[in-house]
């Protein structure tokens, strides 16, 4: 009987030695990716942080269209040209279009 009782013993405590290896390992791993999630989190911050810089500096840059075109198209129309060049008079009808989107656009945004 005591025989039994220490084969149970050593069986259980092999069983335990299995767990608590198992159990370091999973630690281990979960570490790892834990460790991999905080990089992808500084890496994903570092992204942001770019991007809106990138994206405040393409907004200057349409908010300056925005202000520039209108007043520089104006101040070209009120030249008078005589029989101005056709390649001319499109560029100048494009450009009128254009800001008239711009317009629609803005006025769409803010509706």
């Amino acid at each position: 009987m005591e025989h039994q009782v220490e084969e149970t013993m050593v069986i259980c405590e092999e069983r335990v030695n299995k767990e608590c290896t198992l159990l370091l390992e999973l630690e281990e791993r979960h570490q790892a990716a834990m460790t991999r999630a905080r990089d992808y989190m500084v890496e994903q911050e570092k992204d942001v942080v770019h991007w809106q810089r990138n994206f405040s500096q393409l907004a200057a840059l349409a908010n300056g269209a925005i202000e520039d075109v209108p007043r520089m198209l104006r101040e070209a129309d009120a030249v008078t040209f005589r029989d101005p060049p056709r390649e001319v008079q499109i560029f100048l009808d494009h450009c009128k279009w254009l800001v008239e989107q711009m317009k629609v656009l803005i006025a769409r945004v803010r509706d």
